[in-house]
């Protein structure tokens, strides 16, 4: 989830300070700029020169409170041949100047035997909260392989910190995964890597690991490990189940926003219902035996009972409030208002199913809050908009026609800026 800067009249600026205070707003403008706004004034602060042009995609930056800037794009296992030698650095800016890291990359091939053996590793940096250190996860696998076909592979993941420069290493985690047969000949069909995720302002004092098998026709997820601090020591401490699709987590890892993804493939959208839950692990000793208090926020099929056609309605983004009170969500679909609706898989032709969703489509994508008390219930309800985040208790940041406004989920009064916002996933607030 990306944020946004905002402006206001004279009136309105004076509370501005109040509800920004701390905050770092950053926007990643054409072509390779990344631009910083004061919260209070909305008057530029200061532009980064950043790598890449407007083909960049912003999932590869990422920034903390600190103002670092990391520049890397995601590298996954299998890598090709060029990848194991053109991406292997990444861009960092500490604050005040930018550097290039080796990313320590590798792909090595040697002959086994008739066989084969692929060695390669391909470490993923982040950032830190307090922008101390860098964090680093990565899969190191060795496959086999005859004519190009994978027989099995093993692989590890490993977790470790390093100062900013990328050096002076202190291993953290690690995990073997089971050796694994590739009866496919391609071994991310069967075989599982690890996959992290990590808060959007950097690891603080926590992350979380899931073993994750891409499969052939829908994904896998084997089991996850909430990785902590504790005394001043890093902790592996199993989950009770796997989770999925990590959307947000808060108190040090213990309430987790996790959306569970349809189960679509080959060409279907709408195969199994959309959720997402919040999973609220306070006070307890034991969270491998207890997955806690379960809140479900979002119910596909509960509010759109759209089973009989290839429509799915899931939450493209979620963040939980300040005070971990409400949870704010953007409510996306899979069609178009406007645009032809197939039937689903095993769906029968229903007009009225089929004129609640057009009429659901034609408010999308929109902004929906909910409370997290004993009964969850909508606080809030914005059509044809897009979530940015909280920024205070009481007001979040949306997109309304490409234009950012701060929405006070109470009132429903609106701060309306100037900032023209072509694509939400460019701006960051920290």
């Amino acid at each position: 989830m990306r944020r946004f800067v905002w402006k206001v009249g004279v009136v309105l600026l004076l509370a501005a300070p109040l509800l920004a205070q701390g905050k770092r707003i950053w926007v990643l403008r054409a072509p390779g700029e990344m631009v910083e706004y004061d919260p209070a004034t909305f008057g530029v602060k200061q532009t980064v020169k950043v790598p890449g042009g407007t083909a960049i995609s912003p999932e590869s930056f990422a920034l903390n409170h600190a103002g670092q800037i990391l520049f890397a794009p995601v590298e996954s296992l299998p890598l090709s041949e060029p990848d194991g030698r053109a991406a292997n650095k990444i861009w960092f800016w500490n604050g005040q100047a930018g550097n290039t890291i080796e990313r320590g990359m590798t792909r090595e091939v040697a002959t086994t035997g008739s066989n084969q053996a692929v060695s390669e590793s391909a470490p993923n940096p982040f950032l830190s909260e307090d922008g101390k250190h860098l964090f680093w996860f990565a899969n190191q696998a060795r496959r086999l392989q005859r004519e190009e076909m994978d027989l099995s592979t093993a692989t590890t993941w490993q977790a470790w910190q390093t100062d900013l420069s990328g050096g002076a290493r202190e291993d953290l985690a690690s995990e073997k995964m089971p050796d694994c047969r590739c009866p496919s000949g391609s071994c991310e069909e069967s075989c599982p890597y690890g996959i992290v995720w990590v808060p959007e302002s950097g690891v603080g004092s926590f992350f979380f690991v899931t073993q994750f098998v891409a499969g052939k026709t829908e994904p896998g997820y084997k089991g996850s490990r909430w990785i902590h601090q504790d005394g001043g020591k890093w902790t592996t401490s199993p989950m009770a189940e796997p989770l999925r699709r990590v959307l947000d987590a808060a108190s040090g890892g213990d309430v987790i926003v996790e959306a569970i993804p349809d189960t679509g493939c080959c060409g279907w959208s709408n195969a199994s219902n959309d959720q997402t839950r919040v999973l609220d692990h306070r006070g307890l000793d034991h969270r491998v035996q207890d997955h806690g208090k379960v809140t479900v926020v979002f119910d596909e099929l509960a509010t759109y009972k759209n089973p009989d056609y290839d429509v799915s309605f899931f939450t493209h983004n979620a963040c939980l409030s300040p005070d971990l009170a409400q949870i704010a969500m953007t409510i996306a679909s899979t069609a178009q208002a406007g645009k032809p609706m197939q039937l689903s898989e095993q769906g029968q032709a229903n007009p009225d199913e089929s004129k609640q969703i057009r009429a659901a489509l034609a408010e999308l994508p929109a902004v929906e809050v909910k409370s997290l008390g004993d009964a969850s219930r909508r606080v809030a309800f914005v059509p044809h908009a897009t979530l940015v985040g909280w920024i205070s208790e009481k007001e979040i940041l949306i997109v309304e026609d490409h234009m950012l406004v701060a929405y006070n989920v109470g009132t429903g009064a609106r701060r309306k800026s100037s900032v023209r916002v072509e694509d939400a996933g460019k701006v960051f607030l920290r």
